[in-house]
């Protein structure tokens, strides 16, 4: 078994990083993210080959291949909350594995269109899955000082798994691609792989032992395997002792009180909101369908351009982890969301104008390219990160499974619904379809303003009583 040595640190000097801790976090995020970003990121640069190799595929039907992860994604991510309340977050994680493997299997063998279809659909239910319990067991079992950098971890290794997909999918950087994209859509086994061999070694989310399971004396062998010390456990346990003895209601929340609770009610409401701002906001568009969108901006390699994309995203993600639990949750998100408006406010208008006359204006391509680069760079800092962070942050134990799930859910909808409706709805309104995306990112800026609360390095109980307060501003018909 992986456990470290029983010796306690230093009073009042608490070890923050455990062996334990770092392999339970790489699991949930190697097996469970890049998973996700790889199936992001996956279908950019490899759109010509698949319509090569099965010869008759439509726009309508490469549209649907590509919304055949967020299909899937989204019955997986309505039911991650309560198969992980039901099962754990460790037994959920490894019974995910296999929806995922299925997928691979059909995409990577893929005799016709269908079966490419149908193994999008498999491992996008995995996908759904993994986006509703890893980010919330990497939270269960973080210390409160780091939640914020560790929450990060998610979004981080989705972006690590876009720049894979992207840069394997690169034609010429490997070999051939036509020669070797069966080989291509086989990777996900290899993180579920990893996934499968080391997670039974990590110890299982010391929250849901003792809310879901109520078995204290499991949570604290949890803890003390994750802590490296018994006393840093006992603490922790006694802190969710005396919150749940201080809870109106030991009852795990039911949908209908997520509903009809005012409280509850807002708390979800900005759940889901954060969600529609992370997915609404075309992040998606531009990471399907970069090679057109720096196409027709007129970059000569857009293939090479969405892979400078993918390495950006990374970078920008990993810059933002120390600033996650300095500047907090909220700050960074609205710089983020400023950042998008901006940056696509100037890609709307170099459209406009390169369409109202392509041949004088050289100068449009640049800044369009620009523009895209600026809109992925503010994205990481604050919309790509901090709804998976906040979800699980913002509701209380007893609620924490099915608000997840439905918060994960809205996701995968707006997902869908960008990536179904992008190519037409382009084609409809171009070159003034990033105007419209302009609208929307401004709509949840002037929401996360007035509604989304800062969570960084607080108690659930002192969010709960933050979010009580602003809902009570307002009639109960509003919240």
């Amino acid at each position: 078994m992986m456990e470290d040595s029983d010796t306690q640190p230093l009073v009042g000097q608490p070890k923050v990083w455990t062996c334990t801790l770092l392999v339970a976090i790489s699991v949930a995020v190697i097996g469970s993210s890049l998973q996700f970003g790889f199936q992001t990121g996956c279908m950019a640069n490899t759109q010509g080959t698949l319509r090569d190799h099965f010869k008759d595929v439509s726009d309508t039907f490469m549209s649907l291949i590509i919304s055949g992860v967020p299909i899937g994604g989204l019955f997986g991510g309505l039911s991650a909350g309560i198969i992980a309340d039901k099962v754990g977050r460790k037994k959920c994680m490894m019974l995910n594995n296999v929806p995922v493997l299925i997928g691979t299997v059909l995409m990577s063998v893929a005799w016709n269109k269908y079966f490419f279809l149908i193994g999008r659909i498999f491992i996008g239910f995995g996908c759904g899955i993994a986006t509703g319990v890893a980010p919330m067991y990497i939270s269960e079992i973080s210390p409160v000082s780091v939640k914020g950098a560790v929450g990060v971890s998610h979004q981080f290794m989705i972006t690590f798994g876009i720049l894979i997909a992207f840069v394997m999918s690169i034609k010429g950087a490997l070999s051939s691609f036509s020669e070797y994209w069966h080989m291509y859509f086989a990777f996900p086994a290899l993180p579920a792989l990893y996934q499968l061999i080391l997670l039974p070694l990590c110890p299982e989310s010391p929250n849901w032992l003792y809310y879901n399971k109520e078995r204290e004396d499991l949570a604290r062998a949890a803890l003390t395997k994750l802590r490296n010390s018994r006393s840093v456990a006992d603490q922790e346990v006694d802190a969710m002792i005396k919150e749940r003895t201080t809870a109106t209601s030991s009852v795990m929340v039911s949908y209908k009180q997520l509903f009809s609770d005012r409280t509850l009610r807002l708390t979800l409401i900005i759940g889901l909101a954060l969600q529609g701002a992370q997915q609404l906001s075309g992040v998606n568009a531009i990471l399907n369908y970069g090679p057109d969108i720096l196409k027709t901006a007129g970059l000569t390699n857009p293939d090479l351009g969405t892979g400078l994309l993918g390495g950006i995203n990374v970078f920008m993600t990993f810059v933002s982890v120390p600033l996650m639990d300095k500047l907090g949750r909220r700050s960074l998100m609205l710089l983020g969301q400023g950042g998008m408006i901006l940056s696509f406010i100037g890609l709307a208008i170099a459209q406009k104008i390169h369409n109202g006359s392509p041949d004088g204006s050289s100068w449009t391509a640049p800044v369009s390219v620009a523009t895209v680069v600026t809109f992925i760079i503010f994205f990481a800092v604050g919309p790509g990160s901090i709804p998976w962070l906040i979800i699980a942050e913002i509701f209380t134990a007893d609620a924490r499974g099915k608000a997840s799930s439905l918060c994960v859910g809205a996701n995968w909808v707006c997902n869908l619904l960008v990536v179904l409706t992008y190519d037409q709805l382009n084609k409809a309104l171009s070159p003034n379809t990033f105007f419209l995306y302009t609208g929307i990112v401004t709509f949840f800026f002037i929401f996360t303003i007035f509604f989304v609360p800062e969570t960084k390095k607080k108690p659930v109980e002192q969010i709960v009583r933050e979010i009580k307060t602003q809902a009570e501003k307002f009639p109960p018909t509003v919240f």
